[in-house]
């Protein structure tokens, strides 16, 4: 009903027009156009609200999907458990326990670095350590004099704990609740006036606090039955099966050698790089990884924003020695024949010092070997013991992707809601037949390309595991 007084005013010009003589045509010319303005108004407005509803459609598209796939919070806070769950698995794996010894060693780090930085894959260093192709973790000395006698090496020896100290208050996990350390459930201990972000910090802080305590824990606990079990051979004469005798203790720590990182003094052998052939201790073997993901410094340009890039441009270089920087890092190591204690081998406490094997402090160095490719069945690489770094840097390439994905429906919908979008429409009834076809069919090139990318976060909320992004250039 709109347009019928546009209609009958249109006739009424006609014939006004028609008894002054022929200026019907100017009129009605006059008509048209404004009956296409209106028009062209209407169906850019409808054409704006759709484009609008993709873009909100494109912005929570990830959200939505996965909310109502695996029920929204809920399944937020089950993968939230998992992953507490992994990392206090982890911790665990990490504590120093006297019974699981290799060679004189143990299967978890002495301590000398932070949790942070033991973010291997636990098991398949202890599996490595276990069929002797890594050396085991050696409790370090802190320093060594060669003039010790056996008596006074010993007793050095028998004042080492499991592990090192812990600091016990952090500062930055001063004031942070940690309630029950029995129960799993840390959510109570949030405070909920806080925003979403704020409660998940928190969170954060809260399981990570809690961990720092249990960690120190376990390895007290341990700590304790390693005291009692010196204790009692100390009272009895008869040392436990799995401490090593006396003639262990010698012969490990005699014959030993100082890491050129760390600086502490660990027996020998020690692992040895496959390129220039210097001594590592496994603690810090253990610390050396693949840089984080990132773009091609000679390829990308710097300056250009992360979301602007291709995703499948994100490499992952590999760990370089850190003694001369040949990529492809990795260690030998050549696990003594005469000294096969702990898990597949004697009980330490058996083990009898042999008369063909004494100091070695100035005997001839043997003769040097070549390097070894990293491909070599004898290597251990840094990549071995993070066997995942392939599935984070495609991890990495969707959530760039996905961020990409946002920024562009982002900048689309601020193109559609920008005023000068419809402005020229008041410029002239003579070309509105005109800006209508070029709005009409720049709109319709917008809904085309949020419709790509709503399809295309689609995929990826679909492919959880990043499949649906190529693997791209991966440096090995």
């Amino acid at each position: 009903m709109g347009n019928v007084p546009g209609k009958l005013e249109a006739e009424e010009y006609g014939t006004m027009n028609g008894r002054r003589g022929g200026s019907q045509k100017q009129y009605r010319s006059l008509s048209q156009s404004s009956t296409a303005s209106s028009g062209s108004a209407a169906a850019d407005s409808g054409r704006s609200r759709r484009a609008t509803s993709l873009v909100g459609n494109l912005l929570s598209a990830g959200g939505v999907s996965r909310a109502e796939s695996y029920g929204g919070s809920t399944y937020r806070r089950r993968v939230a458990r998992e992953k507490d769950r992994l990392r206090e698995q982890h911790a665990l794996r990490l504590v120093v326990r006297s019974d699981e010894t290799v060679d004189g060693g143990y299967l978890a780090p002495y301590g000398s670095y932070r949790l942070e930085k033991l973010d291997y894959d636990a098991p398949v260093v202890q599996s490595l350590i276990v069929e002797r192709r890594l050396a085991p973790f050696y409790t370090p000395l802190q320093d060594f004099d060669p003039a010790w006698t056996r008596e006074e090496l010993v007793r050095v020896v028998d004042s080492l704990m499991l592990h090192a100290p812990f600091e016990e208050e952090l500062e930055e996990f001063e004031g942070v609740p940690l309630g029950n350390l029995g129960s799993a459930d840390i959510d109570a201990l949030v405070d909920k006036t806080l925003s979403r972000r704020e409660q998940r910090r928190q969170r954060s802080k809260i399981f990570r606090a809690r961990l720092h305590r249990k960690r120190i824990l376990w390895q007290e606990e341990e700590n304790s039955k390693f005291l009692e079990l010196k204790l009692e051979a100390r009272r009895t004469g008869v040392p436990s099966a799995c401490l090593p005798s006396d003639d262990a203790k010698w012969d490990l720590y005699q014959n030993g050698a100082e890491c050129p990182i760390c600086f502490l003094y660990f027996p020998e052998p020690m692992n040895v790089s496959r390129c220039c052939l210097q001594p590592i201790c496994t603690e810090c073997f253990v610390q050396i990884k693949r840089q984080e993901p990132h773009f091609p410094h000679d390829e990308v340009d710097p300056a250009q924003p992360d979301e602007d890039k291709d995703p499948n441009m994100l490499i992952s270089t590999p760990a370089s020695c850190p003694f001369c920087a040949t990529p492809n890092f990795g260690v030998t190591y050549k696990a003594p024949a005469d000294r096969v204690l702990g898990i597949q081998g004697a009980p330490p406490n058996s083990y009898v010092s042999s008369v063909s094997n004494p100091p070695h402090h100035h005997t001839e160095p043997p003769p040097r070997r070549k390097s070894v490719a990293h491909d070599h069945a004898s290597v251990v690489t840094s990549d071995m013991i993070r066997p995942d770094w392939e599935t984070e840097l495609i991890k990495e390439r969707t959530k760039l992707a996905r961020r990409a994905a946002n920024a562009t429906a982002i900048h689309v919908s601020n193109r559609l809601v920008d005023p000068g979008h419809t402005r020229g429409y008041s410029n002239s009834f003579a070309s509105a037949s005109s800006t209508y076809a070029s709005n009409s069919s720049m709109t319709a090139d917008f809904e085309e390309e949020m419709i790509r990318h709503v399809m295309r976060l689609s995929l990826l909320d679909q492919q959880p595991n990043a499949t649906s992004i190529s693997p791209g250039p991966v440096d090995r």
